[in-house]
């Protein structure tokens, strides 16, 4: 989540003064002395953050019985992670590894204030709404500013195509979780799961059953709701806390990987047999910098722990087939799964082959038909190790230049689309809009690069390897290729990287320009009713509804006609792909076949091309780029 802009976060708006809190007196909360003349005696003994510190004055003057149970709550404590620690720590180590996560994993509480007048601290402060109080949180500048890398980026979009609750339904983080829960006291509890307050799927979707839906009665209180209705979600990997040279702490993970595992349930008070788990972040030596052999119990917690992803969605791949996950052994969290250090912690939680559902013989599933796949528009780490340097193989890494240096493919080039001027300036007429054809074919040109080629691109993202590809191919290129799982991948692999870089000879790239690659708003308009077409919008949720609006936008809002199909369900984490069959199943349950034309559109023309790439690899005959997308038509 981007910081607010400096002016915004200290800005008091005029309607606050009008309002009833700013009717209360500023020492009233705040403390300090306005009597006073000068500013250091106005500011004595001034409390910036009032709920934080002393928030029987600043809010329990109004809110006593609110405040009474808020201040324990789950958010202004996290007291639950405190318990976890300590369950795989030893007491002569607890006061040592407690003062270690204090300093480093006690940031992203937050107070009264923090959800209903300001970001919190972990989200860089500053008021959202120029010191006005709202009833309720706003779900993208305090909610998911903090909850961004798995609640935020999983709900709208980022990760999979988003919530329906979200999507279809408008629904905002307070509809789930209400008042209730989150003043709730958390003294006590071991996971947040146990809090009494918590909402549940069944609170709003009841007597399940009772209902027409055959799955539900067979599944019920036996498996976890978000087994069937989840996508897949992100797992983080080996925390490390420390101290840089100058004294200031940080934390770093080791990977992060896109998946899904479920797994057996050992929380008594859950009710049922499966559910899905999440790998957090906790490792042996994750407070090593400040105390050696910090968890000598480590195997008493679980660090693969069930999870509620925010990506519901009534139909999903996995619940498309009674076999995607009967028999599916690699859905079930297997030892295999575990690291070494691991294997103790999580016996509870693997599913042994006696416990994976047997593979049931006759189901309902339509086959998803994936002879026009262009297979060879995807290559692994294992052939691009096999061909690198080879007369005729062109390898482009489009990370940033400093990235590049560290490491890259050894023979590769770097090009990053979003650097070498491919598009014009912000500030152009025409912002970001692909600049001549000529200019096209020079910039490639003097990278070294022939259309004749076969051009593998590889990053980090997979949205900006799309980009470059959808350049290429407008471009001329024959043929192209995108590198799955990018430097994760060859880097999991344990293959060289070199930090030699490599200085390109300039060529004639020799492409013919293909125009039928782009589109512009005027044909985007002709065919916005045009039954044989599909306008495809792959923004974040939020972009789609209006809710939040690109910098160079003249107002919020979606083409009308279009379909929004996030970026996110189009590319997992770190380049990582889904199966083909996955991807054809979902855009057919949107309206989008290979048959029709798709026109995919974003805010500038850059998620766009990411999903051009991957129309065109599924096999789609006539993909286009509306390449002034949003901010082009919002301005018309």
């Amino acid at each position: 989540m981007a910081q607010l802009e400096p002016q915004a976060k200290v800005l008091v708006s005029e309607e606050f003064l009008e309002s009833e809190h700013g009717e209360i007196s500023c020492e009233s909360c705040h403390n300090g002395n306005p009597a006073a003349k000068d500013k250091a005696g106005a500011h004595k003994d001034f409390e910036p953050h009032p709920s934080i510190k002393i928030p029987e004055q600043a809010c329990g003057e109004c809110h006593e019985e609110i405040v009474a149970t808020a201040k324990t709550s789950l958010h202004a404590t996290l007291s639950t992670f405190p318990k976890v620690l300590k369950t795989r720590t030893s007491d002569d180590k607890w006061h040592e590894v407690d003062s270690s996560r204090a300093g480093h994993c006690a940031g992203c509480h937050t107070s009264c204030g923090g959800c209903h007048v300001s970001r919190p601290k972990f989200a860089k402060k500053g008021f959202v709404d120029g010191h006005m109080f709202n009833k309720t949180s706003d779900p993208i500048n305090q909610c998911t500013a903090c909850h961004g890398s798995r609640v935020g980026m999983e709900y709208y979009g980022a990760r999979g195509v988003g919530d329906v609750h979200a999507d279809k339904e408008n629904m905002s983080c307070e509809s789930c979780h209400d008042a209730a829960e989150m003043h709730a006291s958390g003294e006590g509890l071991t996971s947040r799961y146990h809090l009494e307050e918590i909402s549940k799927c069944q609170d709003c979707h009841k007597d399940l059953q009772y209902g027409s839906v055959r799955e539900h009665t067979i599944h019920l209180d036996k498996v976890q709701c978000q087994v069937c209705h989840s996508q897949t979600y992100v797992n983080c990997y080996s925390c490390h806390t420390g101290k840089d040279d100058k004294g200031l702490r940080y934390f770093t993970n080791q990977k992060e990987v896109e998946g899904m595992k479920i797994g057996l349930n050992h929380d008594e008070k859950a009710g049922y047999e499966y559910m899905l788990v999440r790998h957090v972040p906790t490792d042996l030596e994750m407070f090593e910098y400040y105390v050696k052999d910090a968890f000598p119990n480590f195997d008493n917690t679980p660090i693969w722990k069930r999870t509620s992803p925010h990506n519901i969605q009534r139909k999903t791949w996995q619940a498309s087939s009674c076999n995607n996950c009967h028999g599916n052994r690699d859905l079930f969290l297997a030892e295999a799964d575990l690291l070494d250090y691991e294997k103790g912690a999580n016996k509870k939680v693997v599913v042994p082959d006696s416990k994976i559902p047997k593979k049931i013989e006759k189901t309902m599933a339509r086959p998803v038909d994936t002879t026009n796949v262009r297979k060879t528009m995807v290559v692994d780490v294992e052939w691009l190790h096999k061909n690198v340097g080879k007369a005729g193989i062109a390898v482009v890494d489009v990370r940033a230049a400093g990235q590049y240096d560290k490491g890259h493919i050894e023979g590769a080039i770097n090009l990053n689309p979003l650097a070498a001027k491919f598009r014009k300036p912000s500030d152009d007429d025409n912002p970001l809009e692909l600049v001549s054809d000529q200019e096209i074919l020079s910039i490639l040109g003097d990278a070294g690069l022939k259309a004749s080629d076969h051009i593998v691109v590889y990053g980090k993202a997979g949205t900006i390897e799309g980009f470059m590809l959808w350049i290429l191919e407008y471009a001329g290129a024959t043929n192209v290729s995108y590198l799955v799982d990018g430097v994760e991948g060859w880097h999991g692999a344990g293959y060289h990287f070199s930090t030699e870089p490599v200085l390109p000879k300039a060529v004639t790239f020799g492409g013919k320009i293909q125009k039928k690659y782009v589109a512009d708003s005027e044909y985007v308009e002709d065919n916005q009713d045009n039954a044989g077409a599909k306008i495809v919008d792959v923004r974040l949720i939020h972009q789609a509804k209006g809710i939040t609006t690109h910098g160079l936008a003249e107002k919020g809002g979606h083409i009308p006609g279009s379909v929004n199909v996030p970026i996110g369900a189009f590319f997992m984490d770190n380049g990582a792909l889904k199966q083909p069959e996955e991807l054809l199943w979902l855009l057919k349950t949107k309206g989008i076949t290979p048959e029709k034309t798709v026109v995919t559109s974003c805010n500038t023309g850059q998620l766009a091309g990411g999903a051009f790439f991957i129309l065109r690899y599924l096999g789609f005959q006539d993909v286009k780029v509306h390449d002034s997308s949003w901010v082009g038509w919002s301005a018309e």
